[in-house]
């Protein structure tokens, strides 16, 4: 092709017929031939040209197709990473929704909606919650951050009703309200945009739904710079920024007059992602007026797009690996993510039974007395709004202390199990049993409407142990004291409620136990005279208040005092005296019985030591249960009251009750063994009155046996008194047990008892009590022999 086919001007065609017709002379000139054979040489240029007109026109062609797929591939390209960074976020938001996910079954947040169900005040538990659930909310504030700052700006629990119950913002804003749970709420978590209160914020919505019911709505405000953080982190340059713009509708794209392409919809979330970045060439280089200059032009394209391919398909390589690299991050979180949530199952796991223990029995499963006052103070609180009353049953079973100390621990726990379900079957959803001590329990009824149904339900209450308890395969019977004590008029605080049921179970144990008490004013008044009663008795031997008195012991064959039982009476300065029967126990629960039993024993046995002069006599004294429980200190006591009388210990006595024996603590039966083979007498006093058994007579060294005066009574009107006492003799004769009675005031009485072959008898019949110096007159006149 030639410079002026280049140019313009037209270009005269080669054509072999014509050179043919120029004829044989034309052939035959050799200038024709030169000429035809330089024709013959443009044909290889021809062909050249033709071939480089095919070439370009291939080229071009190619070059168009190239052109085109790359624009194509641009797009796709720009398609994708619009699609990454969409997904990137998409990511990031459903991370966010999972956090709160997570928040709002967290077991703080649980447990406030719980026990505030349960009716637990702000006072004693609720405002606790609280601020262990904002701890909560300002650590998850603290620990979800990137670089560029936290995930969430703020995080707000609401309650039902739209009021903030707690809130990570130091100064939360005045209009800081929520909208109210209504009926068909979304209960999923979501993301808000379009909050009336806060319409440019990006708000996650987590409603707290318990048993089918919407409690409070946790809330938290995402920063947007932790957002765009999500952008920067697929695109290190940071064009994130620049390129691409986040819309809260699709409606939005329409304001955007640089955006190409349509918008990429962001999973999980209302957003759309566009990308403003053209993705067509704004010229096509298929034409040009110097063809050859479009040639050059047109090889630099495909060199700029091979280029630019090439560099495609390495941001690709870069983008997979980087893809790679996230994947392998993600699983290292996600396992580092599960081992975390392993360890906060377990930790609230052990929160849980922390709570529990703190609120419950661990035996029984029922509310403590922690829990018990709470809800006690909760029940006063309705009832004095409402106008009605709380019913309060103190509950002890009667001689718990024996099925632990006969049967052993495990056999008093079931015990404590099974009553604790008997109860539970009586009482009703509503009302609240509690196990307060050992064998205590507490019973709230937190409505009473009609007074006459207290009376009813301890009735109900109380028949429950009328069946026995099956344990280790054995049959128990056992009985149970009731207090009652009703709001407001016995108490309008939970203490004052409590006190007094309690005085109320006490007053009925008093009485016999085995029943129910109401409380009645006064009955703290006494409890204060037993205190004061005990404080008085502390001092009382001292300024020598403390006496003893001596009931002669008859022989009922020779009519002679044989011995005496010593008989301790407190006349007190301040309160005149006290009654027998009120002394021991006053002695024994203010701790002071050892120390009077041991100036008793010192006392009785130095004016026995000064009857022998006159005429032999043992002299009898009770010994407590609560002395023998501790051996070693009786039986010193015993010794330097011997030693220091100088008594010979043939003539002492010790009586011992039954129930000091059902204990059948080995220790006991050592200290009775030691004190038989030192000759001191041993009599089993009040026989009986409680379980009596002949095994008591075989496995300990008894000499003499007391029949107990509510027999004696009886004699000779009353049958069955008549044969149990006549029986009781009979017995203790086949044991070779001297038998004593008690309580002999008539004759008829003495001749029954002379006639069964009795050997001793007491009584007003014989003798009242009397001071040392009148027994000694008593044995002088009467020349008293001993026996021993």
């Amino acid at each position: 092709m030639s410079w002026d086919a280049l140019q313009g001007h037209p270009e005269p065609s080669f054509n072999p017929a014509r050179i043919d017709s120029l004829g044989p002379s034309v052939m035959s000139d050799p200038q024709g031939k030169k000429s035809r054979s330089r024709r013959w040489l443009l044909v290889p240029t021809i062909a050249g040209g033709v071939a480089l007109v095919v070439y370009l026109a291939l080229l071009l062609v190619t070059t168009w197709v190239a052109q085109d797929r790359l624009t194509h591939s641009t797009a796709a390209r720009h398609a994708l990473d619009a699609q990454l960074h969409a997904n990137a976020l998409s990511y990031f938001y459903a991370e966010r929704l999972g956090d709160l996910a997570n928040l709002r079954r967290d077991q703080a947040v649980q447990s406030f909606f719980v026990n505030r169900d349960l009716g637990m005040s702000m006072k004693y538990g609720l405002q606790a919650s609280l601020v262990s659930i904002r701890e909560v909310l300002i650590e998850r504030v603290g620990e979800k951050r990137v670089d560029s700052g936290p995930f969430f700006d703020r995080i707000a629990l609401f309650d039902a009703d739209g009021t903030i119950l707690v809130d990570t913002a130091s100064e939360p804003p005045a209009a800081g309200r929520w909208t109210p749970l209504e009926p068909g709420f979304p209960t999923h978590v979501r993301l808000v945009v379009d909050a009336p209160r806060y319409p440019d914020a990006i708000l996650v919505e987590a409603p707290i739904v318990m048993a089918g019911r919407g409690r409070g709505t946790l809330v938290a405000w995402v920063n947007e710079r932790t957002t765009l953080a999500a952008l920067v982190g697929l695109d290190p340059g940071g064009s994130g920024f620049a390129r691409y713009r986040l819309l809260r509708s699709a409606a939005e794209l329409a304001g955007i007059e640089s955006a190409v392409g349509a918008p990429v919809e962001v999973s999980g979330t209302p957003f759309f992602l566009v990308d403003r970045e053209r993705t067509s060439l704004d010229e096509r280089l298929l034409t040009s007026r110097w063809f050859l200059f479009a040639l050059i032009l047109l090889a630099v394209a495909l060199l700029v797009g091979g280029w630019m391919l090439l560099g495609a398909q390495r941001q690709n390589l870069v983008l997979q690996t980087r893809m790679d690299v996230a994947r392998v991050q993600r699983r290292k979180l996600s396992e580092h993510n599960e081992r975390l949530r392993e360890e906060i199952k377990t930790r609230k796991e052990y929160e849980r039974r922390l709570i529990y223990q703190a609120n419950y029995d661990a035996l029984t499963g029922l509310p403590n007395r922690t829990l018990a006052m709470d809800r006690l103070e909760q029940s006063l609180m309705i009832a004095a709004r409402e106008g009605h009353r709380v019913l309060t049953f103190y509950l002890d079973l009667d001689q718990f202390k024996r099925i632990n100390d006969s049967l052993g621990h495990a056999a008093g726990d079931e015990v404590l199990i099974q009553t604790a379900e008997r109860v539970s079957a009586l009482v009703s959803a509503g009302d609240t049993l509690a196990r307060l001590a050992a064998d205590e329990f507490l019973v709230i009824y937190p409505d009473l409407r009609d007074p006459v149904d207290a009376a009813e339900r301890a009735q109900a209450l109380l028949g429950l142990f009328a069946a026995p308890f099956s344990i280790e395969g054995r049959e128990i019977f056992l009985t149970a004291t009731l207090g009652i004590a009703v709001s407001p008029c016995d108490g309008k605080t939970a203490e004052d409620l409590l006190k007094n049921a309690d005085l109320a179970m006490k007053e009925a144990k008093d009485n016999g136990r085995a029943r129910y008490s109401f409380y009645v004013p006064g009955l703290d008044v006494q409890i204060r005279e037993r205190l004061s009663m005990a404080n008085l008795l502390r001092h009382a031997a001292e300024r020598g208040e403390l006496a003893l008195l001596y009931q002669p012991l008859i022989d009922l064959r020779s009519g002679r005092v044989v011995a005496a039982e010593a008989l301790l009476r407190w006349t007190s300065e301040e309160l005149g005296v006290v009654a027998p029967d009120l002394l021991v126990p006053v002695a024994e629960d203010a701790g002071l019985i050892e120390h009077i039993g041991g100036w008793v024993l010192e006392r009785a046995c130095t004016a026995a030591a000064q009857w022998q002069s006159i005429a032999p006599c043992r002299v009898a004294v009770n010994v407590s249960s609560l002395q023998l429980q501790a051996p070693e200190s009786f039986s010193e006591q015993v010794d330097m009251a011997l030693k220091h009388s100088g008594l010979n210990a043939g003539l002492l006595e010790l009586e011992i009750t039954e129930g000091v024996l059902l204990r059948d603590r080995p220790t006991i039966g050592a200290l009775l063994a030691e004190l038989d083979r030192r000759g001191i007498r041993l009599s089993l006093d009040d026989f009986g009155t409680g379980y009596s058994a002949l095994s008591y007579l075989r496995r300990f060294p008894f000499h003499v046996l007391k029949i107990d005066r509510t027999f004696i009574a009886g004699i000779p009107d009353n049958q069955e008194d008549t044969e149990l006492t006549r029986a009781i003799i009979a017995m203790a004769q086949a044991l070779g047990l001297s038998v004593l009675a008690e309580g002999v005031e008539r004759p008829e009485q003495r001749d029954f008892l002379v006639e069964q072959g009795c050997d001793l008898a007491q009584g007003y019949l014989f003798s009242r009590p009397i001071d040392a110096d009148a027994l000694a007159a008593m044995l002088g006149r009467n020349g008293a022999v001993a026996q021993s």
